[in-house]
């Protein structure tokens, strides 16, 4: 079960890492990356996707608990940050994933893909990880 309480920390993580690496090769191949809006746009929505299989795994499979993130950080050893994994936030981060794929979806056939569509899918889905993040975070169950 402690295994899969670490696991939990891919939640945010993923979208993170993707939209850094999406974000790298901009900087790179600026010109050739802005006329890839396909494969970002499936790239974004692919790993949000992927975010809210493992939170719905973990809400169908009924693992709760805490994970303290002071003691894999060395950067906050002296703050209290805890990833609260429960039913409450776990329904909160699927509807928010389908939310932000449906926003996906909507900017993929209705935006015109020129300059600066490539940035609004890396915003999207940084926007996604700091919000995976803050859910986490915050104890939805305490409140309710």
């Amino acid at each position: 079960m402690g295994n899969l309480i670490n696991s939990t920390t891919l939640i945010p993580l993923i979208p993170l890492v993707t939209s850094l690496f999406i974000l790298i090769l901009l900087a790179s191949f600026n010109r050739t990356l802005n006329r890839l809006t396909k494969p970002v746009t499936a790239l974004v929505a692919l790993s949000i996707l992927s975010s809210a299989l493992i939170s719905s795994f973990d809400y169908f499979k009924k693992i709760e608990g805490e994970l303290v993130l002071s003691e894999f950080l060395k950067f906050f050893e002296d703050k209290n940050l805890v990833i609260h994994l429960n039913l409450v936030n776990e329904k909160i981060i699927i509807f928010f994933s389908l939310i932000m794929i449906f926003i996906i979806g909507i900017s993929f056939y209705k935006l015109p893909r020129k300059k600066g569509y490539v940035s609004l899918m890396i915003s999207l889905g940084l926007i996604s990880s700091s919000m995976m993040l803050s859910i986490l975070i915050i104890d939805f169950s305490a409140l309710i």
